[in-house]
């Protein structure tokens, strides 16, 4: 029955030192979905130790969990655990029982609906063109970071200019491959993994940075992002050049977010107004 099934089992005899704790454990039994899953043969697995077959399983808390298990008959349930292989990491749902004094170790390799799931959450939260995060994504955060205390966050207020010419002048793949050139160096210009930038709409990008010291420690990343976008843009309809109006703005502690949003706007506005091409920091 257990070689029947599609999911891995093993049969493992714990090794004790003279001390009489777990050092490793020995495959007494594994069924053939165990086996395949492994990249063994039977007769390399039958009375080999975990740690010969799972040579990086010493980097995860699998074997301390066993060794639980082992010791105290607790019954061990982990989703979605994390183990390196050569081939890149997989991930699986492991479940283990003492069973007269041996450990009786089943799984089920998820990795691939954890692929699934991921793509489809990143798909909600991320603009298809741009692949920066949408609207809806990012208000979302903004939302958490402003209830915070001592998040001292900034918001740039981005907007192509002229963007309704280069569409109608060199249509529109054209215009999607400046879009998506100006979000590529945007991502680039970000100063930590905690910064964002979104795609609000259209041409309208937004970047919130975190840990700016103040409005001219913001303003400062504004205009590095502006001169990086102004730089000739390759397309298949040749090099095309664009320009950013910013407007730059302090989130206020637990601040709404719509006031926030709407003081960014209202100095990015004002760079239009005073010519484009440029930054404008507005105090909050």
């Amino acid at each position: 029955m257990l070689d029947n099934l599609l999911d891995p089992q093993v049969l493992l005899q714990p090794e004790r030192d003279e001390a009489g704790r777990v050092v490793d454990f020995i495959l007494v039994y594994a069924n053939r979905a165990a086996c395949e899953w492994l990249g063994v043969d039977v007769e390399h697995v039958h009375n080999a130790r975990l740690r010969e077959i799972l040579t990086a399983i010493h980097t995860t808390d699998l074997v301390s969990l066993l060794i639980d298990t082992a010791d105290t008959g607790r019954t061990m349930a982990t989703n979605a655990f994390r183990v390196p292989r050569d081939s890149g990491s997989r991930w699986i749902d492991v479940r283990a029982v003492r069973v007269d004094g041996q450990i009786s170790l089943a799984w089920r390799d998820v990795t691939e609906q954890r692929n699934v799931t991921r793509l489809l959450e990143r798909r909600a939260s991320t603009d298809d063109l741009t692949s920066l995060l949408n609207r809806k994504e990012a208000i979302e955060r903004i939302d958490a970071l402003t209830s915070r205390t001592g998040q001292r966050i900034a918001v740039l207020s981005c907007d192509i200019d002229w963007f309704k010419t280069v569409n109608d002048t060199h249509g529109h793949a054209a215009g999607d491959s400046v879009l998506q050139a100006v979000a590529e160096r945007i991502r680039g210009s970000l100063r930590s993994g905690d910064d964002l930038a979104a795609r609000i709409g259209g041409d309208e990008l937004l970047v919130v940075l975190h840990g700016v010291r103040d409005l001219d420690d913001a303003v400062a990343v504004a205009e590095k992002l502006r001169r990086r976008a102004a730089e000739p843009i390759h397309t298949a309809v040749g090099p095309i050049t664009v320009t950013l109006s910013i407007g730059v703005t302090l989130a206020r502690l637990s601040e709404n977010t719509d006031a926030l949003l709407a003081r960014a706007d209202a100095a990015m506005y004002q760079a239009k107004n005073g010519g484009r091409n440029q930054v404008v920091g507005k105090k909050s």
